[in-house]
C-alpha cells in the first residue's frame, strides 16, 4: 500500500483545448496560394495573385494582445518564391528564387522568364515564414 503525500508518479488530467493555463491546439490547415502561369510569344509570366497560411494566421492570432494582427498584403506571410521552367516531377532546378534582402522586403509576385522550346511544365514553390511549402505545377 502507498502512502499519501510525495508520490512521484502523480498524473493530472487537463482538456488543452479549453485550459486556460495551457491554450488550445493548432488545427493544422495547408497553405494555398492562386498562381496563373501563362506562356506569351518567348517568354514565362508566373503572377501570384493571392497566398493563404492558415498556420501563420493562428500563429499571429495566438499571440495578439492589446491589437489584432491585421495581414494586408499577401506577401508579408512568404519568405521565398522559387521557380523551375522545366519541371520533371522529381527533381525541382531553380531556375529563378525571390528571397528579400531584407526582413522588412517582400517578394515581387509577379515573374517573366525565357521559355524553352515545345510544351514544358512549370513548378513554382512558395515557402511561408514558418517553413511551410506549396508546389504549384502547371503544363504549358
Amino acid at each position: 500500500m502507498r502512502k499519501q503525500g510525495r508520490v512521484p508518479n502523480r498524473i493530472e488530467v487537463i482538456e488543452l483545448r479549453t485550459d486556460q493555463k495551457y491554450g488550445k491546439f493548432f488545427v493544422h490547415k495547408p497553405a494555398k496560394a492562386a498562381v496563373q502561369v501563362t506562356r506569351e510569344k518567348d517568354k514565362i509570366v508566373i503572377d501570384i495573385s493571392d497566398f493563404l497560411s492558415p498556420t501563420v494566421i493562428e500563429r499571429l492570432t495566438a499571440q495578439e494582445g492589446v491589437l489584432k494582427p491585421q495581414i494586408t498584403d499577401w506577401r508579408s506571410m512568404v519568405d521565398s518564391v522559387m521557380i523551375d521552367t522545366a519541371y520533371d516531377g522529381e527533381v525541382f532546378n531553380i531556375v529563378l528564387s525571390d528571397i528579400p534582402e531584407k526582413k522588412s522586403d517582400l517578394v515581387k509576385g509577379r515573374y517573366e522568364l525565357p521559355v524553352p522550346k515545345g510544351a514544358t511544365t512549370v513548378a513554382v514553390k512558395i515557402t511561408d515564414t514558418l517553413g511551410e511549402e506549396v508546389l504549384v505545377v502547371r503544363d504549358i
